[in-house]
């Protein structure tokens, strides 16, 4: 029994034992000597800039990495479009407390918001308001009015630590899969969180139509950073939808600032510029896509991609610049060699990622499988990934079959310490294979977790195989994702070298592989049963919410 087993485990893994050792010389050689990697970063990000979805910035993107793609050697190149809505751009911002006295502000407009046709003035007065009653409180107020977007908050204690690489207790730790997570549910998106999305989405509605309604000059917005950080938004970008009034975030200790100035009856006057347009003229976005086409007769699809697209108020370099240029830089490698693949290699950049994973989904709509969209039309016009895995039931197309994995980095530029399988077990032997000729670079740890909030999501949503790496963090949460420092002057040149070399080595073993990636089970909805649970559950956290700001108000009511 015990020999009978074995066998059935090398029969197993047969179709991807060993890693090709020559090549992975072949590949390393050319990624550490003669890496292109931080040319490719220099060009996105010194160059072109930041890559907001829609903007004519994101188009110079789009066209530049299809024509390097091409310099390059891949084929069958084409910028692929899909529905997106409006481009908008700016060129400047400033914002000043000209009363009670001289206070140059720091700012950054919130994308898809107009711009002010010049410098305007207002009194500024706090607008509190997150339910319809609150409107009503302000009726007849704001008229030439800038109005700042809530209370200000108190600055907490910061954290000792900036920047982060994983020690192996973390990655230990890694490994440990919680039985307890529903396989069948992405924590992202539980129902309490699309009930609480749609509630937004729908006074976001009555607000856009109160405000330009009741003539607002301007809007503020507080950072949710501190220490002089500010982290970039943006509103509605769809047509109809857009945002009526200008506004700005700004630093939230200048938001702070006059947040207690009115506290203590002052009366503010402050001046504000914003020159940003609306871009019409083509409402789609694009992916830019290309490839090393396979030698097989009906090859089937190795994919690999990160999101061109950025943010507006930095050069976009660690989100997601740094992934691109990976990305860039192993089918670069790959390409160089020479190499005649089984199967094709892909690379996809992605547009509309930050503002809720449009382009891969679009893609894989297109390609490879679609799901039913909600009958509700306002649940439609939420960010797809907050319904995209409830329509049943998948409707797989012929390209789905041919298709074998694809490869997602998006978590910043630190080195690639392992991989999450996504709780695909049968991965973690070919993946522990595919490691081996790069321990000297990276612990290879693999784990069955999964993580969210970026493109792989569209292939796994759909029974894909689509896999993220596990990386060190270095500072991309504590101070640079969605930041205006997010520039090539925070990506550790090693790191990036290290991951291209990684990824090149995976694409080339997925592409050489005798079968193609193991599948988990697709995805089935969620039993009766499971549904009550889960109503169950938002129900009750709607419950806590509500008197958690219950007990707000009283405290408030006490305080005032």
């Amino acid at each position: 029994m015990k020999k009978l087993a074995m066998s059935l485990l090398c029969l197993s893994t047969s179709a991807f034992a060993g890693s090709d050792l020559d090549m992975a010389n072949k590949i390393r050689s050319e990624g550490f000597y003669n890496s292109e990697v931080m040319y490719t970063l220099e060009r996105l990000t010194d160059d072109i800039g930041p890559r907001l979805s829609g903007s004519p910035q994101m188009k110079k993107a789009n066209n530049w990495t299809l024509k390097k793609l091409e310099e390059w050697g891949l084929q069958n190149a084409y910028l692929d479009p899909f529905d997106f809505g409006r481009g908008w751009s700016h060129d400047s911002a400033s914002i000043k407390l000209i009363s009670p006295r001289d206070v140059s502000l720091h700012g950054i407009p919130v994308a898809w918001t107009p711009g002010t046709k010049g410098t305007i003035t207002g009194d500024v007065i706090i607008f509190d308001a997150s339910s319809e009653a609150d409107l009503a409180k302000y009726k007849g107020k704001l008229a030439g009015k800038i109005i700042m977007m809530g209370l200000g908050k108190n600055i907490e204690e910061p954290e000792n630590s900036v920047f982060n690489r994983y020690d192996s207790g973390e990655l230990s730790k890694l490994k440990d899969f919680n039985v307890n997570r529903s396989a069948s549910h992405s924590p992202w998106v539980t129902l309490d969180r699309r009930d609480s999305a749609m509630q937004r989405y729908n006074f976001r509605k009555s607000l856009n139509k109160f405000l330009k309604a009741e003539k607002v000059s301007g809007v503020i917005y507080r950072s949710l950073r501190q220490g002089g950080l500010i982290n970039v938004f943006g509103l509605d970008h769809r047509v109809g939808n857009t945002f009526p009034v200008p506004a700005i975030i700004i630093e939230a200790e200048h938001y702070n600032l006059l947040s207690r100035m009115i506290d203590n009856d002052k009366k503010l006057k402050i001046s504000l510029n914003i020159d940003a347009r609306f871009h019409d003229e083509d409402r789609n976005a694009y992916n830019t896509i290309a490839e090393i086409p396979g030698s097989d007769k009906d090859a089937e699809v190795v994919m690999v991609g990160g999101h061109l697209d950025s943010w507006h108020g930095s050069d976009g370099a660690v989100d997601n610049g740094a992934g691109v240029a990976v990305a860039m830089e192993a089918v670069r490698i790959l390409s160089q060699l020479g190499i005649k693949p089984k199967r094709t290699i892909r690379i996809a950049l992605w547009s509309g990622e930050e503002q809720g994973l449009f382009g891969s989904s679009a893609y894989v709509e297109e390609h490879f499988a679609t799901r039913p969209k909600p009958a509700d039309k306002n649940e439609q016009a939420l960010p797809s990934y907050l319904w995209k895995d409830q329509g049943w039931p998948i409707e797989v197309k012929p390209a789905h079959d041919k298709f074998s994995v694809y490869f997602n980095m998006d978590n910043g530029s630190g080195r690639f310490r392992g991989i999450y399988t996504e709780g695909n077990v049968a991965a973690k032997s070919v993946f522990s294979q595919w490691f081996g000729p790069y321990s000297d670079l990276s612990t290879g740890t693999i784990t069955n977790k999964s993580t969210g909030g970026t493109d792989h999501e569209s292939f796994d949503d759909v029974g894909l195989p689509g896999f993220q790496f596990i990386q060190d963090e270095l500072d991309y949460g504590s101070r640079l994702h969605h930041t205006h420092i997010d520039s090539i002057d925070h990506v550790v040149e090693s790191d990036l070298k290290q991951a291209s070399v990684i990824l090149a080595g995976f694409l080339y073993e997925a592409a050489m592989a005798d079968e193609r990636m193991p599948r988990k089970p697709m995805p089935k909805d969620i039993s009766a049963l499971q549904k009550k649970k889960l109503k169950l559950k938002a129900k009750k956290v709607r419950n806590e919410r509500q008197i958690s700001a219950n007990r707000d108000i009283e405290r408030n009511a006490i305080k005032n």
